[in-house]
């Protein structure tokens, strides 16, 4: 892919919307952010806060599209140089993130489609406030944004001490650190 802010995000968005079989991932690359020293998500120009920013590296940092069972969904794994500096900074970006991201991570409507017996159609579910939670997935602390069907929007936790991966659901998430403990401890 190729260009930079919003060009890129469309971009990105448009490798997500390509067919991806199930338990495939597929990298994106942007020749602009791999031959400067901003990486691809600085590139982006998603909000993030500056000291999220300034603590993730582009080398180690990948952005791709991952096929966890469901849809295909964007996910992100960032090398950084301090967990506590970017924690901060990703605690301080929740204000935002949700609608900084929504290209990326939309959320469902406020209607379930429910098959009856001559048609399909819509009813109201019940709803509760979108938020960041704390949650637990794979052995590993997450906090995951709730829209308001309860569904994971996004989620965002870290693999070890220097590796932060952001993705879509638990699935995706989960296939993500298997395949990082895999890369790690292959050949």
């Amino acid at each position: 892919v190729s260009g930079e802010g919003f060009a890129l995000l469309r971009a990105v968005e448009a490798s997500i919307v390509r067919p991806l079989s199930v338990g495939a991932v597929r990298f994106v690359y942007s020749t602009n952010a791999t031959t400067t020293r901003r990486g691809m998500f600085a590139t982006l120009g998603l909000g993030a806060p500056d000291i999220l920013l300034r603590n993730v590296s582009s080398m180690g940092s990948m952005i791709g599209v991952v096929n966890a069972g469901s849809v295909p969904s964007p996910f992100f794994v960032l090398r950084v140089s301090s967990y506590n500096d970017t924690f901060a900074g990703m605690l301080a970006w929740e204000r935002t993130m949700p609608r900084d991201l929504v290209t990326l991570f939309p959320t469902q409507s406020g209607f379930l489609a429910v098959a009856t017996s001559t048609a399909t159609t819509t009813a109201p579910i019940t709803t509760r406030t979108p938020a960041f939670y704390d949650e637990v997935i794979a052995n590993h602390d997450v906090r995951v944004y709730r829209g308001a069907l309860g569904d994971s929007v996004l989620l965002y936790g870290y693999w070890n001490q220097r590796t932060l991966v952001i993705a879509r659901d638990a699935d995706a998430f989960t296939e993500i650190l298997g395949r990082l403990a895999n890369a790690r401890s292959g050949p």
